[in-house]
């Protein structure tokens, strides 16, 4: 009877496993190389190490919180070809909101239902400082402890523009108003071969990152994102996420790291099928967990990846389930996925995959 022959161990595996165990960090070339293996039997091992990972840095608790989106306008002055969310004026779906038109928005939902808001919009001149102090205030002026999370970096440096003072400055204002974090968004890829191409007329990469700076320099935290599965190709992930790393070992400022898969439908990019790159949704959470040995927290989007696939993504690095998400338009307008989910189904589904829920209360949101 003859022996079925052993397989060898991937050489490169058993190196990053072995600085993974030594807490020694992965080079950027060393990232690229995971992200290229298709191998199976070599991709369990991602995700056994990954996981691995993530149960040294967080245990077995899935945060999650419940978040009211508010859209202040849809209108923008950009028109990036990867977006389903702009509009320009005399558009059927473009709207604006006043301060008050959201502040009767926020008092239509009872007040245990969400633990705090996520304001982001287009870039619009009528969105200035003067309407956020508006709205801030009059969100605060319905309950003080509502944490107010808001504004991509990309709307800070529009502000800042359209006004003539420093980003400092802005979010100093914005912080006497309430402001309690910034979202991750607007990152896209942080790359400056590839983010001209995805978004003409946005800041560069280093002028991103610069205004997160900033705003860790005066006391507030932020997010950061990466939106993947269009046109990117790995060498510009991983630039993205060397970014990322070496910003936040600067600052120490970001709380999460969010992978947002791109959505499909209705913008200029997603009709362009052919030239879309697919990836292995998992294994890019599994090696940003790898690369990113300063970030403690990765949040699976669940609206963004379908629920099962942001289940399964818990096993690959992932420690943040998102939110129950009231009234998200972002990703539900380029074809995420609509499903109902209330903070008792979040936690069921977080206890069928043997894993400790946590409702973040305002104040101790992770994300």
């Amino acid at each position: 009877m003859r022996k079925r022959p052993v397989k060898k161990k991937n050489d490169h595996l058993k190196h990053v496993t072995y600085k993974i165990q030594h807490d020694v960090r992965l080079t950027k070339e060393e990232g690229l190389k995971l992200l290229e293996i298709k191998n199976p039997d070599e991709l369990l091992e991602i995700k056994e190490l990954a996981d691995h990972v993530r149960k040294k840095k967080t245990g077995e608790t899935v945060y999650f919180a419940s978040t009211l989106f508010l859209y202040p306008t849809n209108l923008c002055e950009l028109s990036c070809p990867f977006c389903s969310f702009y509009a320009k004026p005399g558009w059927k779906k473009a709207w604006f909101s006043t301060p008050l038109d959201i502040e009767k928005k926020i008092r239509s939902f009872p007040s245990d239902t969400f633990n705090e808001v996520h304001i982001v919009g287009g870039l619009w001149r009528e969105c200035d400082l003067n309407y956020y102090q508006e709205l801030f205030t009059r969100i605060k002026g319905i309950d003080e402890k509502i944490h107010i999370k808001a504004l991509t970096a990309v709307e800070y440096d529009f502000l800042a523009k359209l006004h003539g003072i420093s980003i400092e400055n802005v979010l100093e204002k914005m912080i006497s108003w309430g402001l309690g974090s910034l979202p991750g968004g607007g990152a896209e890829i942080l790359d400056e071969e590839i983010r001209p191409k995805l978004a003409p007329g946005k800041i560069t990469s280093d002028e991103f990152l610069n205004i997160h700076k900033i705003a860790h320099k005066i006391g507030l935290r932020s997010n950061i994102s990466m939106l993947f599965n269009h046109v990117e190709t790995n060498e510009h992930i991983m630039n993205h996420l060397q970014m990322i790393r070496d910003c936040q070992d600067e600052t120490k400022g970001f709380k999460t790291f969010i992978p947002l898969k791109f959505g499909e439908e209705d913008n200029a990019l997603g009709r362009q099928k052919k030239r879309l790159n697919k990836k292995n949704v998992p294994l890019i959470f599994g090696v940003a967990r790898l690369f990113l040995d300063n970030i403690k927290h990765i949040k699976a989007l669940w609206n963004y990846l379908g629920v099962y696939e942001a289940l399964e993504i818990l096993d690959w690095g992932a420690n943040d389930l998102s939110s129950t998400n009231h009234e998200e338009k972002v990703i539900d307008m380029a074809g995420g996925y609509k499903i109902n989910m209330d903070r008792e189904m979040m936690g069921k589904l977080i206890l069928h995959k043997k894993r400790i829920p946590q409702y973040a209360h305002s104040g101790e949101l992770p994300c």
